[in-house]
């Protein structure tokens, strides 16, 4: 039993008896855990105020129980941008529900907290959002333990040089034009474009300081969207609520682009 501190992100919260709060944190130190913020309801308590999709210093008490008791929280970063728009924040909650679904409770994993917190603050900004979190997202995964082999090809071993080319999301490998597998039978891949590809790779090259770079536009974008979806569903089990949140918000704005050019 003790008492510890932890730079944490916020990922969820939901009432929790009268007064109390129970949120999912994710810290530095100590990963994913669940933690109940006593009296967090009361309007003059301490804990008042405290919300998913922020970044704050926690003084954490960690006794027998498996849900451990939030004492104190210092806000580093509420993200306030990322609640003047729909399209920031289902963005924001689709990282945060995938950390949820992706690591195990009491696992440290301290590379997730700096690419979250990057994603959280560009999507603050102007810019790509399908960009930032698609290459945020698929940093997450590699912390995780998944990292599809998208490099060469799996029948020639030689690097794609044509369009299209085969993805594989059941065995995480890939195929050149050449040796593009029939499409007969149940769908464990699909074909996309060259350029697609590369824009994939140039984002698991990235650093974090360089989130967002690369940005997907058009049929490019629209193909690494759903080779995502359909990934996280094939290797996570599921398919996390917020994404759906995603699709919709996204649908909403291309038929708004579409509709003033």
């Amino acid at each position: 039993m003790a008492q510890y501190q932890d730079h944490m992100l916020i990922l969820k919260s939901k009432p929790y008896r009268e007064s109390d709060i129970l949120l999912t944190l994710f810290g530095i130190k100590s990963g994913k855990i669940g933690a109940v913020a006593k009296g967090a309801k009361r309007p003059k308590s301490r804990l008042a105020g405290i919300y998913p999709l922020s970044y704050a210093i926690c003084q954490v008490y960690h006794g027998r129980s498996s849900l451990d008791t939030l004492n104190g929280v210092d806000l580093v970063d509420g993200f306030p941008g990322l609640q003047k728009d729909l399209s920031p924040l289902s963005w924001a909650l689709l990282l945060a529900d995938l950390v949820d679904e992706m690591f195990s409770e009491r696992d440290p994993a301290p590379e997730v907290v700096p690419w979250v917190i990057a994603a959280w603050d560009r999507l603050q900004q102007e810019g790509s959002n399908l960009t930032t979190s698609l290459s945020a997202g698929w940093h997450l995964l590699k912390l995780a333990g998944y990292l599809p082999q998208w490099e060469t090809c799996e029948a020639c071993g030689e690097i794609p040089r044509q369009s299209p080319v085969g993805v594989d999301w059941e065995h995480d490998v890939m195929y050149c034009s050449r040796h593009l597998p029939s499409s007969s039978g149940e769908s464990r891949g699909m074909e996309i474009s060259l350029g697609g590809l590369l824009t994939w790779q140039r984002w698991m090259a990235l650093n974090v300081t360089k989130l967002g770079n690369y940005e997907a536009k058009g049929i490019i974008g629209d193909q690494l969207f759903f080779l995502f979806g359909r990934y996280i569903e094939r290797h996570i089990g599921r398919m996390p609520r917020s994404w759906q949140f995603v699709r919709e918000v996204e649908n909403m704005a291309g038929k708004e682009r579409n509709r003033l050019f």
